[in-house]
């Protein structure tokens, strides 16, 4: 273990490449999977057919295969850009979890009760608005729950970058293994980081659930309703 521990410094940068690879798919997932929830509950049927099939067509290969593609089969074709590893990483896992993070907030918006939707059209707002200001708030209270048990999952995934040379803590990690054939102690240690970005994660996506509007007003609504009674039996004694 003390010779793993002397490769501490590329170990760390490795870290810290894994750390914003995950940062910014998750960002990107989150941001990908609202657009494409909410063209998938589109009033036009060619938009939510195009949507689907958007979101099939990412779905269906497996990321990995996905991911070669983009970085090594796409330049060939004419026209079309030559990536950077990371950019080619970061793109591919930021879609994926958005295709799949897009089913979440379709069940999350249909959850929010029609009504809703009628009152914005009644109080003169654009669909837009209506969406932005009064459906989405109140989805995001079962949107952010569900989202964050996919988010523990992009961590992992950003294990598969080290396969188009990403530096990432696993492509590091192997490389620390090759020097020192520490193979017990190097791949112990990279479960125990991956495990400390997954805790890191989850409690981060708990932190945002308390200050979703929605959880706030319902938190706000319990104390009033505790208070409420303990209130009445103070009057009653003065």
């Amino acid at each position: 273990m003390k010779a793993v521990l002397e490769y501490w410094p590329v170990l760390a940068q490795g870290f810290w490449v894994t750390v914003c690879v995950g940062i910014c798919i998750i960002f990107g997932a989150a941001l990908g999977a609202i657009v494409l929830g909410a063209l998938g509950r589109s009033e036009m049927r060619a938009v939510r057919v195009v949507s689907r099939l958007f979101i099939e067509f990412i779905r269906a290969p497996s990321a990995v295969v996905l991911l070669f593609w983009v970085f090594y089969a796409l330049p060939l074709l004419s026209g079309m850009p030559h990536l950077s590893p990371l950019t080619a990483a970061i793109t591919v896992l930021a879609l994926d979890g958005a295709a799949y993070g897009a089913e979440i907030v379709s069940a999350s918006i249909d959850a929010v009760h029609r009504g809703q939707t009628d009152a914005c059209h009644a109080l003169g707002l654009s669909k837009l608005q209506g969406f932005s200001k009064v459906v989405l708030p109140q989805a995001l209270s079962q949107i952010v729950p569900a989202f964050g048990s996919q988010a523990r999952g992009m961590v992992k995934w950003t294990t598969i970058v080290s396969f188009i040379g990403v530096q990432d803590v696993l492509y590091v990690g192997n490389y620390i293994r090759s020097q020192t054939y520490e193979t017990v102690a190097v791949y112990c240690l990279l479960a125990v980081l991956y495990w400390i970005l997954t805790v890191l994660c989850g409690a981060a996506f708990r932190a945002l659930e308390q200050v979703l509007p929605l959880n706030r007003v319902s938190r706000v609504a319990r104390v009033t309703v505790q208070i409420g009674p303990k209130s009445k039996g103070l009057a009653r004694r003065a």
